[in-house]
C-alpha cells in the first residue's frame, strides 16, 4: 500500500489513538482517560456522525451539519442506509472517521459543545487562576 496524506484532523485523532494503545491512557484537552473510554469515545463519535439527523432530533441534526460542513463532506458521506462501521465501504469508513476526528476538533476548539459522559472532555479545559 502507498502511503497517502490524511487531514489533520484525522492525524491528530491518531496520534490521540497511538498515545492511548503505547501509554493506557489519552490526554485529552479537560483531561486525561483510559485508553478504553477513548476508544469507547471514538467508536460512539463514529455511530453518531453516521446518524439520520431525523433520529437525532433539531438540535443535535444541527450540529451533525456542523461537523460535516467543517469536514467539507457531504451530510453523512452520501450514505443512504445505517450500516455498522465495519459493514461499510473503504470510501465511507474514510469519510466517517474524518467526521470524527473533526468533531473531536471542533470541540477542542470550543466551537461545539459535544454531549455524553465524555463529551466535556473533549472540550479545552475551564481556565484557572
Amino acid at each position: 500500500m502507498t502511503p497517502c496524506p490524511v487531514p489533520d484532523a484525522v492525524a491528530a485523532l491518531d496520534r490521540l489513538t497511538f498515545e492511548g494503545i503505547a501509554t493506557g491512557s489519552v490526554t485529552l484537552p479537560s483531561r486525561t482517560v483510559h485508553v478504553g473510554e477513548w476508544l469507547r469515545l471514538l467508536r460512539t463519535l463514529l455511530d453518531e456522525v453516521s446518524m439520520v439527523a431525523s433520529r437525532a432530533g433539531p438540535g443535535s441534526a444541527a450540529l451533525l451539519h456542523q461537523v460535516w460542513d467543517a469536514a467539507d463532506l457531504p451530510f453523512r458521506a452520501g450514505l443512504n442506509l445505517w450500516r455498522p462501521y465495519e459493514r461499510l465501504s473503504p470510501a465511507h469508513q474514510e469519510a466517517m472517521l474524518q467526521a470524527a476526528a473533526t468533531a473531536v476538533q471542533l470541540a477542542a476548539n470550543g466551537r461545539i459543545i459535544p454531549g455524553g459522559t465524555l463529551g466535556p472532555a473533549l472540550q479545552p479545559a475551564p481556565y484557572r487562576r
